[in-house]
């Protein structure tokens, strides 16, 4: 899919484009302009499947553009962002079906929910568009389409008014009630559970259906919308006039035994209290939120009326200075076991609620950089891989998570901290580093990074170890394969200085001299006649 960013200023377009991981949500291709007459230039080239723009541009509004594609038959999904919150535009932006309203600055969270609620509108019209364009009926296709009806509900794609419900109920021709009371029961299963053993979208037809089956006696049905949200496999359930909580709890607690025997992982279920049809979206974010705040009350049926029995009458503190110790001592196993003892502890006594795992984070990453830091190596360098960011975002869902994570920050810390005090080990990684990059332009701050160091460290011990500077070192490496060159090759003089790093034949040929006593020139005529 396509998507285009319209804003007059530079720095927001390039703030949207790295905010989120666009392959993430199917979005191949992400193009910007700066003005409407540039959009619609790129609008008319190819036209793009989702919208992003700003309302407020000196050279016609965003309001302007939602009028101008909308004129040209345009049914992608629009999102609008401003500066200022406003009626006038938040209607006309509403009277353009554009589909969300975000103010600026923006907000990572509420940008994700905004484009999955976008890109699902948009699923749901080429869906349904490709089934009328196949002759079939509505009634022909009633399962698909009280299945988009409960989604369009819970996401508030429809609005969440009687009258809208009962107008989508009606146009749709569905045989439903808006006079019903609902209970929504979610079951969850967080992504960590299943990664490597599962591929996504094959785990969640596999947990759709398993919650299907439970519920309803019957594989895909209707009533069970699965999503994937922040990293959670969510399953939203609609289960109409409940009378009885405990038959449905005995049914989610058989869907948690039926997971953890055939799907190798432990989900966790939420019950909703009894809801009007237009509030069934209000209890989906509610027991979303409930789920994410649930840190060690996992693989349970729980009631949204019972809240989590935490027993928190101080807030817990960690023992940095025995993390220090430990961290001194190289001994990997023994922090891992510590803090995992710590976190197990706490779970027993029910007192790690997400604000303490949160201040346990922060403590053990305090310990983590003092440590780094006495050692001379930097932090944002060792800790900037693709695994290592992507496990700290997670390390506060779950215990699980948060004891990935801190192992993997245990292992880099202590092994490149090891590697760090082998100071002949340093030298050699750097000297590789210079061997491989030498026709790069560098300087000690490359070399530094490469090693984890910081610069002004990195050049004491090379000093110490070598008796030169990284830069005569450097200069040293380049002049012995100039010299090969000379000798064996007929290039130019110009293009040899150019090819062992050096950015100008002068600034060659002046280091050439000054470490071999000739010039360039010299030093191929007298090796060459006797080669």
């Amino acid at each position: 899919m396509r998507c285009l960013l319209i804003d007059d200023d530079i720095p927001t377009i390039e703030a949207l484009k790295g905010i989120l991981n666009w392959s993430d949500y199917g979005i191949t291709e992400v193009v910007a302009a700066y003005n409407m007459q540039d959009a619609q230039r790129s609008f008319e080239s190819r036209e793009p499947d989702l919208i992003i723009c700003d309302i407020e541009m000196p050279r016609g509004s965003g309001i302007d553009m939602i009028k101008w594609v909308r004129e040209h038959q345009y049914e992608g999904g629009f999102i609008f962002f401003t500066c200022h919150e406003s009626f006038e535009f938040a209607s006309s932006a509403i009277s353009y079906s554009a589909d969300s309203y975000l103010v600026k600055p923006l907000d990572k969270q509420k940008l994700e929910a905004a484009l999955l609620k976008s890109l699902d509108t948009l699923r749901q019209k080429r869906t349904l568009g490709e089934y009328s364009k196949m002759g079939l009926t509505w009634l022909k296709n009633k399962d698909l389409v009280e299945k988009s009806f409960w989604r369009d509900v819970l996401t508030a794609v429809i609005s969440p008014r009687m009258d809208l419900i009962q107008g989508e109920i009606m146009k749709r021709e569905l045989s439903l009630s808006v006079d019903s009371d609902y209970v929504l029961f979610l079951a969850s299963v967080p992504r960590s559970q299943i990664e490597g053993v599962w591929a996504d979208s094959l785990f969640q037809y596999a947990f759709a259906n398993l919650c299907s089956e439970m519920m309803f006696h019957q594989v895909n049905h209707d009533r069970v919308i699965a999503y994937q949200a922040d990293n959670v496999f969510y399953n939203a359930i609609i289960v109409e006039g409940v009378s009885d909580i405990g038959e449905l709890k005995e049914k989610g607690e058989q869907l948690i035994r039926m997971c953890k025997q055939y799907l190798k992982c432990t989900a966790t279920c939420y019950i909703s209290e009894t809801a009007a049809i237009s509030q069934l979206s209000q209890s989906r974010e509610q027991l979303e939120l409930l789920d994410a705040s649930n840190i060690i009350f996992r693989g349970v049926v729980h009631d949204q009326k019972e809240p989590f029995n935490y027993k928190i009458t101080e807030r817990y503190t960690l023992d940095c200075d025995l993390f220090m110790m430990l961290f001194i001592q190289k001994e990997k196993l023994q922090i891992v076991n510590r803090l995992k003892k710590e976190l197990e502890t706490l779970s027993v006594q029910n007192r790690l609620d997400s604000a303490t795992l949160q201040a346990i984070r922060e403590d053990f990453l305090q310990v983590v950089y003092s440590f780094l830091s006495r050692n001379h190596i930097q932090a944002h360098r060792l800790f900037a891989s693709d695994r290592t960011q992507q496990l700290a975002q997670h390390a506060e869902h779950s215990v699980f998570d948060f004891m990935k994570w801190a192992q993997l920050i245990t292992d880099q810390t202590i092994e490149s901290v090891k590697a760090a005090l082998q100071s002949e080990g340093v030298v050699e990684r750097a000297k590789r580093f210079i061997h491989d990059n030498y026709t790069q332009e560098l300087n000690r701050e490359d070399v530094a990074a490469s090693v984890y160091l910081t610069p002004d460290y990195l050049a004491k011990v090379f000093k110490n170890e070598t008796g030169l500077s990284i830069k005569e070192y450097l200069n040293e490496h380049r002049i012995r394969t100039a010299k090969q060159l000379l000798i064996e090759s007929h290039l130019p003089i110009g293009q040899i200085g150019m090819e062992t790093g050096f950015d100008s034949i002068s600034y060659f040929s002046t280091v050439f001299k000054k470490l071999t006593g000739e010039t360039p020139n010299a030093y191929r005529a007298k090796h060459r006649s006797s080669f």
